[in-house]
């Protein structure tokens, strides 16, 4: 991010887009925030800017975020994408959590507050993710040239035509030579090389256009300012037609020549250093599964010593529950190989802890018997966080009981299949006498504390397969399936009782609580609507003859 600003589409609404302004109004980066809400203007904002990072509301008038989702993979563009909840269906976010697009957040004010956190932890995804691109991305040119190595290379590399011109060289030789880029393509060969080389040079150079490859040759050469630079490297010819169309060198600096065989040696433990010491697993596995080599931060990540994993089966580093999957994964790749490949699985360290990795492998090429290259990245954190955001899409934050939505959607699931059950199905409304009083009398952060404390309560009266979730406010709701009427009105004059003889302390107040209850047998064919509905009613009747009481729809007296 240049300048430290972060360029954010938000394809929303105007409410969603204040929203997020105001959260990240105290963030160190500056962001560019600009909103969307037409297909047209969606098009035309991804041909026009790169985009840091999108939010996206999960349906809008002509568009969902499925489309977006769909967009950016056919313009294969890594942008990571935030959902919005509160409009569209459970369907959208499903399918976009199934298509990758895991964060789903919604424009309260607990999220609000953490979102420049989330927004930190994605932006330095994107930034891994990208840096892992560019490292295994292959880059292939019309001439069938195959640069593979970054231009920030502490290495010379130079490709030179027939005729001794320069077709392309690296920033390390420009900054090593005094040339700048444009003044390079008016050199030749004979410029840049020293009078003690020349000849020697050029007969090398003759012997590369005749199709040899020159390993371990070395030389000298002139800088711009004239001072004298020893290189030494190798050099080989690329041949189209059995014609050479070009030579390319690839050098160390080794200004003193007495310390070229030093040199060399530096220069290939600095390569070994860079591979053992990588962020990452590297691993060089079999046919058989067999661990050929594993890097020392991969054997360290696992808790072995290098040794100690060579020779064994992969299997020894692999969740006993992952191996089926890891293995199937890994023959799929040995016999159909597959750019587009990637598996997440747990690896299992020495001491028996587990860890998640997004694996990436390759085969190696040119090699006697099949071996295949597997790059793991620790994505331990990234799952956690997709499961945090999971687990509080569904659950009230306050409480940790699941919340409403949670709640319909179950509803409606018993509601689809009641008529299929011999056994009843009913549904408890719970509405706090006095938390009101004591919100008024002590605070929210008292009226906080108390749907904290009776929320634990409560749970403690649940039998196994009942489901309480907070609807709201001091309103709760209790569902108990494949039960008569009479058990579950047993169920709430159990809740009834253990929340009469609840006393609730906050500093040098007491209070005592009470609890209405509505109670209604739940029938098929009803809506989730109607019977949340029907059963607020009696919960509703029950606190208007005095509270404290139960009310059973339709059939019975309060109790």
């Amino acid at each position: 991010m240049s300048d430290n600003i972060v360029s954010l589409l938000l394809a929303g609404s105007a409410p969603t887009a204040a929203s997020i302004n105001a959260a990240l109004k105290n963030h160190g980066a500056d962001f560019r925030v600009h909103r969307i809400d037409t297909k047209q203007d969606l098009y035309r904002a991804l041909e026009t800017q790169n985009w840091h990072l999108v939010f996206s509301d999960l349906a809008l008038d002509d568009f969902s975020a499925l489309d977006l989702t769909k967009l950016l993979r056919d313009r294969d563009l890594a942008i990571p994408v935030i959902l919005i909840g509160g409009t569209g269906t459970e369907e959208i976010a499903v399918r976009c959590l199934e298509s990758g697009i895991y964060p789903l957040i919604t424009c309260s004010d607990l999220y609000l507050q953490r979102l420049p956190t989330l927004i930190d932890a994605f932006l330095r995804h994107a930034e891994q993710e990208q840096a892992r691109r560019l490292v295994q991305k292959k880059y292939v040119e019309s001439e069938e040239r195959y640069l593979d190595i970054f231009d920030n290379t502490s290495d010379l590399i130079q490709s030179i035509a027939p005729d001794g011109s320069f077709l392309y060289t690296n920033r390390s030789w420009r900054e090593t030579m005094g040339y700048t880029e444009q003044e390079v393509r008016s050199l030749n060969l004979a410029d840049v090389l020293h009078p003690e080389s020349m000849l020697c040079c050029m007969d090398r150079f003759a012997r590369l256009l005749g199709g040899e490859t020159l390993t371990r040759i070395d030389f000298k050469f002139l800088t711009k300012s004239g001072a004298t630079v020893h290189l030494a490297g190798d050099c080989g010819s690329i041949i189209r037609d059995g014609v050479s169309i070009s030579t390319r060198g690839i050098f160390n600096n080794i200004t003193e020549t007495l310390k070229t065989e030093e040199a060399l040696r530096k220069s290939k433990a600095r390569y070994q250093a860079l591979y053992d010491n990588a962020p990452d697993i590297y691993t060089t596995i079999s046919q058989t599964g067999e661990i050929l080599s594993i890097n020392q931060t991969g054997a360290r990540m696992l808790g072995y010593e290098v040794h100690e994993l060579i020779g064994e089966s992969a299997a020894k580093v692999i969740h006993p529950d992952d191996r089926r999957a890891a293995f199937e994964y890994i023959a799929r790749q040995f016999s159909s190989p597959s750019a587009e490949n990637s598996i997440e699985y747990r690896k299992i360290r020495k001491d028996g802890s587990a860890f998640w990795v997004h694996q990436r492998v390759s085969l190696e090429p040119d090699s006697d018997e099949p071996k295949m290259f597997a790059i793991c990245r620790d994505v331990t954190e990234m799952r956690n966080l997709q499961e945090q955001l999971t687990h509080q899409a569904s659950h009230d934050v306050l409480t940790n009981l699941i919340n409403r939505r949670e709640f319909e959607r179950r509803l409606q699931g018993i509601l689809a299949g009641a008529c299929d059950l011999a056994d009843g199905n009913v549904l408890c409304y719970l509405d706090l006498d006095q938390f009101k009083i004591i919100n008024d009398t002590c605070g929210h952060v008292a009226g906080d504390e108390l749907l904290r404390q009776i929320a634990v309560l409560l749970e403690g009266q649940m039998r196994p397969g009942d489901t309480l979730a907070r609807l709201g406010g001091d309103e709760f709701v209790v569902l108990i399936e494949r039960c008569a009427i009479a058990e579950a009105v047993s169920v709430a004059e159990k809740i009834r009782d253990t929340v009469g003889n609840f006393q609730f302390r906050w500093r040098s107040h007491c209070f005592s609580l009470g609890v209405s209850i509505g109670v209604v047998p739940i029938r098929g064919g009803s809506t989730v609507e109607d019977m949340l509905s029907i059963a607020d009613s009696a919960c509703y009747a029950a606190k208007k003859d005095g509270g404290g009481l139960i009310r059973i729809h339709a059939a019975h007296e309060a109790r």
